[in-house]
């Protein structure tokens, strides 16, 4: 967007409408008659204004019964600034005369200032986002700060300061112009900018899911960071290091036994170390310490033997007559099985991680409102009765951080005298406090063994509104998917089971 003239910052702080009375009284601002037909229309922050029929109808019986605001160029050029769409129903109508304001326009006559007088006339109207996310752009450029811009457009410094970030990126400016008006969804788009893959998993999801998508994008980030930090550790050794079992094999699928012995016992990390073909399979699938499982195989089989040979099955059958076809092929689908569980088990625990960031947040959220839930004492009196231990065992570590007390090593001292100090605060620390407590009980077990305790409290969080996601459903007592797309379609989960 090309930069207007731009006043000093000062200046553009300092800026202010005359008053309309102290105008009038001093000549300043005069009313006038003037053509619609031959009016030009000043640069409008509003770039798809929607005149409809029936307001050109009003405009063409009554006129325009409130006077539009003008200026005039030095050629003496009418130019209309606040009052567009009336001035383009009267156009329609064919009005030939309408009354205009002059002399109110902002004192420098900048373009800047005339954006701020828009603002101000748009913010109990509709106005369309990308038109909204110029305007805020347009007033940066020139000086304005956020705090002002917020106070012309009637909106928070919060939500302007953030309404920047999305136009300063290119995927969230192009978002809009394809149509996406979630501010929440745009946000995330421009967080994510130069990162299609995630810029398109925020984009195409469900809105109810759209913070546990974005949370698992930062969450994989963060996990991708984790590997190659583990990677480049075992990297200095003289093995060979892989993410993928491709092209390795399993140290329990060989032996160096020959193939008609009795005995064929498998390959160790012992037995395996001088072999050439010695590599470090590491997997990282979460950012738990026991997330990071660094394994061994041999990317040159070849040097040792199947442990399953034509005259040995498995020792778990050993009635049962295998060929060394039927033995590795059954060897393999076991394998196989073992491998779809230790996806689905790798990715439901990357999945409740990311949900309880997510719930963790919606919990704050919930608790910063002023009306808490109205059954909010009757959960709190469940827990401090049959969940007493839960509270007492954890001390409901992390309540206050739910109520927004940062910093604070004596919680319970802190929270006790937050209620000394504001009574009324009793309810919010009586509720953060069972909260806490709940949630500290939770943990990946809660998907993995269902129990009461996890159950009741996802089911109670899910009525006063937090989208459970698919693995929080199944910690709650609902149905598994039946699609094991629905909780174990991860590209970024590599399988180490044996």
């Amino acid at each position: 967007m090309a930069k207007a003239t731009t006043p000093t910052t000062a200046a553009a702080e300092n800026t202010a409408a005359p008053d309309l009375v102290a105008g009038l009284a001093a000549g300043t601002v005069t009313i006038e008659a003037v053509d619609p037909q031959k009016a030009q229309l000043d640069p409008n922050i509003r770039t798809n204004p929607d005149v409809p029929e029936w307001f050109v109808d009003s405009i063409r019986s009554e006129g325009v019964r409130e006077p539009v605001l003008a200026r005039r160029s030095e050629d003496g050029t009418v130019f209309v600034y606040d009052g567009q769409r009336r001035l383009l129903a009267a156009r329609e109508a064919g009005t030939t005369q309408m009354l205009a304001v002059f002399g109110l326009a902002d004192t420098a006559g900048t373009p800047a200032g005339r954006i701020m007088d828009q603002l101000r006339s748009f913010a109990r109207t509709d106005l369309a986002l990308s038109d909204r996310l110029a305007a805020y752009e347009q007033l940066t450029l020139d000086g304005f700060s956020v705090a002002k811009i917020a106070k012309s457009a009637g909106a928070s410094k919060d939500d302007v300061a953030a309404a920047m970030k999305i136009a300063k990126s290119a995927s969230a400016r192009q978002a809009v112009t394809d149509g996406t008006e979630s501010f929440d969804r745009l946000l995330l788009i421009a967080e994510f900018e130069g990162d299609e893959n995630a810029i398109e998993r925020v984009t195409w999801c469900d809105e109810d899911d759209l913070p546990f998508v974005a949370q698992r994008v930062r969450d994989d980030r963060a996990i991708v960071a984790r590997r190659a930090e583990v990677v480049a550790s075992y990297e200095e050794g003289d093995a060979r290091v892989v993410t993928s079992w491709a092209d390795v094999t399993r140290l329990h699928m060989l032996t160096d036994a020959a193939p008609d012995a009795d005995d064929r016992p498998e390959l160790t990390v012992d037995t395996h170390m001088a072999c050439p073909g010695r590599t470090l399979y590491v997997a990282v699938n979460g950012l738990a310490e026991d997330d990071v499982r660094v394994l061994e195989g041999c990317s040159q089989p070849e040097l040792h033997y199947s442990r399953w040979g034509t005259a040995n099955a498995r020792a778990t059958e050993p009635a049962e007559e295998l060929s060394e076809e039927e033995a590795a092929a059954r060897a393999a689908a076991e394998a196989e099985a073992n491998r779809q569980e230790r996806r689905r088990l790798i990715a439901n625990n990357k999945a409740w991680d990311t949900a309880t960031t997510v719930r963790v947040n919606w919990l704050i959220t919930l608790m910063n409102r002023k009306k808490l839930p109205t059954d909010a004492a009757a959960f709190v009196a469940v827990t401090l009765t049959r969940h007493a231990y839960e509270v007492i065992n954890n001390g409901a570590h992390g309540a206050e951080k739910l109520i927004g007390i940062e910093g604070s090593y004596g919680n319970r001292d802190a929270m006790a005298t937050l209620v000394e100090a504001t009574p009324n605060k009793a309810g919010h620390v009586n509720l953060a406090v069972a909260l806490a407590a709940r949630e500290n009980h939770t943990s990946r077990d809660s998907w993995r063994h269902p129990n009461t305790t996890d159950r009741d409290y996802l089911l109670q969080v899910e009525k006063w509104g937090h989208h459970l996601t698919a693995v929080e459903r199944i910690a709650a007592g609902y149905p598994e998917p039946t699609d094991e797309a629905a909780t174990t379609d991860d590209e970024s989960v590599e399988t180490d089971a044996e």
